[in-house]
């Protein structure tokens, strides 16, 4: 029987976890969306592909501790975010070519979320051989090289230097060059895929804390009130099991919308991790809505079936509770001098506004343990939807598949 109450526990905390995770998913994509971080990061991967950085000779000697090259490139980051082509004037070339210029989406959205390796080296070529290049009058290969020794593109040392290997390794076969800076490019993205999967990590756990607290998802509370509540247990094992297809759906419908691939190296996220570049998925803005709002509904009734709740003090919602402080007013009124029937009121009135005692459920503690329930929620919820579903659907087909609790009770008798 313990058994079988553990697993109901598991089934409806994972049940949760992936709830609020979908609506951390929706959150994170809504950002990315709305500060452009696909073509941010790709434009962060080309800096360091293409542009001398002068920057990593400024720390000195406080660059070998990671502590101070971590806030370093905080610092820069954040300049970057507002000045893009900062020190790197080929970049800005780069950027501003026909080809690569005409796949921004708008003014607020310039710079494209996706590059081909083709049209990379595409680009890259026409910069390298310049704009006096004639088929008619000049060498293609010997072009390039030629620019390439001289410092006409604003390349950095070790750019220049690679491309040079890459040239000379193509046997000056320009169409064999391009070959070989595509397979390079490859290499690049994928490594910046890491970094895309880093940073969505970090905001998925950012948003999953605000949504911990903003919802009172108190791990170890509801661990407590599920081991504890056979009512409660047993009403989310209900929801768990009858929402787990409807989850399903909607997996299927971002795999559509989102472009969620079996190749992608974190399939929570909506931009696609794939070995040759990063792609450029655009989610349906009215799914997003809908899903929002359904999941939001399911959080309210997740919110209600455990009885945790965060706001302000109702007094007209529960009777007893207003007829107990209506008492402790009275008392208070014969016992208090006046100056501290004062002080009474105003501290009544202050716990009231910040919600003391409304939202906190009998099972859960006050204190630092609240912070470390919402902190062990972040991390969960920073796992990703797709990790929560694939387990509660074992889960799930486990308990189906075992004896029910009914059927456990019936035989001891």
């Amino acid at each position: 029987m313990f058994g079988i109450v553990a697993l109901d526990v598991a089934i409806s905390l994972i049940f949760i976890y992936l709830l609020y995770s979908l609506l951390a998913s929706i959150i994170q994509e809504l950002i990315a969306r709305a500060f452009n971080l696909r073509a941010r990061l790709l434009t962060k991967a080309l800096r360091r592909l293409l542009d001398n950085d002068s920057r990593s000779s400024w720390l000195g000697k406080l660059g070998q501790f990671t502590i101070f090259t971590w806030f370093y490139e905080l610092i820069w980051s954040v300049v970057f975010f507002f000045l893009p082509y900062r020190n790197s004037p080929f970049l800005k070339k780069f950027y501003c070519e026909p080809g690569i210029r005409s796949l921004g989406e708008d003014l607020a959205a310039s710079r494209p979320s996706y590059i081909s390796p083709q049209l990379f080296s595409q680009t890259l070529l026409h910069l390298l051989r310049g704009p006096g290049y004639d088929s008619s009058t000049h060498e293609e290969a010997a072009l390039v090289k030629q620019n390439l020794e001289s410092g006409v593109p604003q390349l950095s040392n070790d750019t220049r230097s690679h491309l040079l290997n890459l040239l000379e390794d193509a046997q000056r076969d320009i169409g064999r060059f391009q070959a070989k800076v595509e397979q390079w490019f490859d290499e690049v993205m994928a490594r910046t895929s890491g970094w895309y999967r880093k940073q969505i990590q970090v905001l998925l756990l950012i948003i999953g804390f605000i949504i911990a607290w903003q919802f009172n998802v108190d791990s170890i509370a509801i661990t407590r009130i599920l081991t504890k509540d056979k009512k409660a247990r047993d009403e989310m094992v209900q929801m768990a099991t009858t929402h787990v297809a409807q989850y399903g759906q909607w997996k299927d419908s971002m795999r559509q919308h989102m472009i969620i691939q079996t190749d992608t190296i974190h399939a929570g996220d909506s931009l696609i991790i794939r070995r040759d570049t990063i792609y450029q998925a655009s989610p349906d803005l009215v799914m997003l809505d809908s899903l929002y709002r359904s999941m939001a509904s399911d959080a309210a009734d997740v919110q209600n079936i455990l009885g945790i709740h965060r706001g302000p003090c109702r007094d007209t919602s529960d009777t007893t509770l207003a007829g107990v402080r209506a008492r402790i007013d009275t008392l208070a009124a014969k016992l208090l001098s006046p100056a501290e029937q004062v002080k009474y009121r105003q501290a009544m009135q202050a716990a009231a506004s910040r919600g003391v005692g409304c939202y906190t459920h009998p099972y859960q503690q006050n204190g630092w343990l609240i912070f470390v329930g919402w902190l062990i929620t972040a991390m969960a919820l920073s796992l990703g939807a797709p990790f929560w579903f694939d387990l509660l659907n074992k889960i799930v087909k486990v308990r189906t598949g075992g004896p029910q609790p009914g059927n456990v009770v019936e035989k001891k008798k």
